[in-house]
């Protein structure tokens, strides 16, 4: 099948090229790299073809199947319910008071994080999972019951598996980038935009906004506690029994035959007849046994927190790999791509006209903002800049198609440059054609 060439024009006296055509007052591309002779393919303009032979031996870089996050995942999930399920249940008591469980708090936020940044983004999992790990070693292993510890051992495992999952991916993508730049190794070129680029910019403003919000929240939290402890401080200890209970509450006979009601998180761990300890201050009483919970504070601190931190991870991410994109020198490659029902971008190599085999699919957007023009629907050949990796942000430079009347049909249009819109993603193994191709 046929394909659009998009030529690169020769390198000028200035070393700076333009390939966008009208969009040239946009995105121009600078070529970076060493003088390498007359009859260089650098000095002729020409970008190298990224072929299947170098594209399999790309694609062979990725960690083996053990380390898909599939598996990370499950493994943390599994492990993680069935150390809930075997722990004992605490009682509360005066002499083990229940309360606010800030540490188990922040168990359970690593443990939900790392469900997410285990299969998204191994950076942020590399820093969470050993935290988390040291965590359960000291806080769960000295619980009573094997089954129990078991159970923990075996998160701890599983966190092992993720956080080794997270580092081979990790270091795959740094092979796969040394292999484009082998591929590339005599051409560099320079994305450069004429105005701001905005990628990153809004999960790291909606990330710090809900990262402000637990903050807040465990602030708030905090200072409820100490509230509380500032409270039973004051407050004058009775001693009482139990002589009744309620869903949230319990009726207590004193000493000084008084008959009051206490509120209760556990109502059902007092047998009738027990004998409790009430803090009285005033209007104000409740159990020596249960504290002031800021479950509620807590909750709040994890639903701001978790997608806070993850979006703000994500935008920084991308408004770095963005940055080293703008700012190059980036490699260069001439590949196949197609734009599917979904509005999604599938690279192929530049020698598989049949589309058999996508090597990346991502979402991109025109840096231009001429409605008028777009990319073709069919393969067509196009220059990928950037070095392409799981996650990565790319810029691809091709023939935009322009709407003409009903007897022309399309009409081939300038050189059109778009850039990924979200990171670029490596298809499972064995991905066929898009839908709609």
């Amino acid at each position: 099948m046929s394909t659009n060439s998009v030529p690169i024009p020769p390198r000028s006296g200035s070393g700076s090229v333009s390939v966008s055509g009208s969009v040239s007052d946009s995105v121009s591309v600078s070529d970076s790299g060493p003088d390498t002779g007359p009859d260089s393919d650098s000095d002729s303009g020409d970008v190298r073809a990224w072929l299947s032979d170098d594209a399999a031996a790309w694609t062979g870089a990725r960690p083996g199947s053990w380390a898909r996050p599939f598996w990370s995942v499950l493994a943390l999930l599994v492990t993680v319910v069935a150390a809930i399920v075997t722990e004992p249940a605490p009682v509360c008591s005066d002499v083990a008071p229940c309360g606010t469980d800030w540490v188990g708090m922040a168990q359970v936020g690593l443990a939900v994080g790392l469900l997410y940044w285990f299969a998204r983004l191994p950076e942020l999992a590399l820093a969470a999972a050993p935290v988390l790990a040291v965590i359960v070693a000291w806080e769960e292993l000295s619980s009573d019951g094997w089954v129990s510890r078991a159970a923990n051992l075996a998160v701890i495992a599983a966190l092992g598996l993720g956080s080794a999952a997270s580092w081979a991916r990790l270091a795959a993508r740094r092979k796969q980038r040394r292999l484009v730049d082998r591929v590339d190794a005599a051409q560099g070129r320079r994305l450069e935009f004429a105005g701001p680029v905005g990628r990153g910019t809004i999960p790291v403003v909606a990330g710090l906004l809900l990262c402000a919000v637990a903050v807040g929240a465990i602030v708030t939290g905090l200072r409820a506690v100490h509230g509380d402890e500032q409270q039973a401080a004051r407050a004058t200890r009775t001693e009482a029994e139990v002589t009744g209970r309620t869903d949230l509450s319990l009726r207590v006979r004193t000493d000084d035959g008084r008959r009051i009601s206490v509120d209760a998180l556990f109502p059902e761990d007092y047998r009738l007849g027990t004998r409790v300890v009430v803090l009285e201050d005033e209007k104000w009483r409740r159990l020596v046994a249960e504290p002031y919970d800021a479950l509620g504070w807590q909750l709040l601190g994890l639903a701001g927190g978790l997608p806070g931190l993850s979006l703000l991870t994500t935008g920084l991410l991308a408004r770095r790999r963005g940055t080293a994109l703008r700012r190059g020198p980036v490699p260069a490659l001439r590949v196949l791509e197609r734009l599917d029902e979904e509005g999604r971008t599938w690279v192929y190599a530049a020698d598989d006209p049949a589309g058999s085999t996508p090597l990346l699919v991502c979402a991109c957007v025109p840096v231009s903002r001429d409605v008028e023009e777009r990319v073709g629907a069919d393969l067509h050949e196009a220059v990928m800049l950037g070095a392409p990796y799981d996650g990565a942000e790319l810029a691809f430079v091709s023939r935009a198609v322009r709407a003409a009347t009903a007897a022309e049909g399309t009409t081939e249009g300038p050189l059109l440059v778009t850039r990924t819109f979200t990171p670029a993603r490596v298809p499972p193994t064995g991905k066929g054609r898009p839908q709609g191709a």
